[in-house]
């Protein structure tokens, strides 16, 4: 028996083929989105390629972007990297307004005069 191009993926990725079904890309596009950065999936050529949930869903942002305000794949690797930017600090953000909380409620030991 011959096997041909058979790649173990995580039960949680999906191939090239898999995605190009799921958000109705062609394989171009896809390749083209891979060649900009705005995913990068495991494997070394796009027969290989598996892509996580999250590429998934990067993908479709990304092709929502392009569609509603006419951005260019270069500009949506842009603007998804400075989204992604600006949730990271709103995160920093909170957690350290969490921290400055929490130490204005702290009871402050009295001091001797």
């Amino acid at each position: 028996m011959i096997q041909k191009n058979i790649v173990e993926t995580n039960p949680q990725e999906i191939r090239l083929e898999e995605l190009c079904a799921s958000t109705h890309l062609p394989t171009n596009i896809i390749i083209e989105i891979v060649a900009h950065g705005i995913v990068e999936p495991s494997g070394d050529t796009p027969n290989n390629w598996c892509f996580t949930a999250t590429m998934v869903c990067t993908t479709r942002r990304a092709l929502r972007l392009h569609n509603d305000l006419d951005i260019d794949w270069p500009g949506i690797a842009l603007a998804l990297s400075l989204i992604d930017e600006v949730q990271e600090l709103r995160e920093t953000n909170q957690v350290l307004e969490q921290r400055i909380e929490r130490f204005h409620h702290c009871p402050r030991p009295e001091v001797e005069v």
